[in-house]
């Protein structure tokens, strides 16, 4: 009897154990998970930045078309410069709008260190190496 109640508690001892790692393992899998949800804020503010700037840039393109159009019919002479600075600006808004839609497409994915790990995990308990 004595012996049973031996292997019980080294049983327990053994899930008690296992919980410890099992939820040790889940508290470094949350605190990565955080700093790379602290990283996806700070892309997004600094994706939300740049489409602010190209949304400033286009806006001022835009204005200065009206605005040589309306020199344009007052007066004959001196509108290249102004035709010139219209297009730059907006080629600059339609440059960052592309680099924008491009770095969105070809970024790195959300979350990807959290998941390397995961899979890390599921190949370690599956015995893979």
């Amino acid at each position: 009897m004595a012996e049973d109640g031996y292997h019980g508690d080294g049983f327990i001892d053994s899930v008690r154990r296992l919980a410890r790692s099992a939820l040790g393992l889940l508290h470094t899998r949350l605190e990565l998970f955080a700093v790379e949800m602290e990283e996806e804020k700070l892309r997004v503010v600094d994706m939300l930045v740049w489409l602010g700037i190209a949304i400033a840039l286009g806006a001022a393109g835009i204005l200065v078309s009206i605005g040589v159009l309306a020199l344009f019919l007052w007066q004959a002479a001196g509108y290249a410069g102004l035709i010139a600075l219209a297009a730059v600006t907006l080629a600059a808004s339609v440059g960052l709008l592309v680099a924008i839609r491009h770095r969105l497409r070809h970024g790195r994915g959300p979350f990807g260190a959290t998941l390397g790990e995961f899979r890390k995990d599921v190949a370690g308990l599956r015995g893979e190496t």
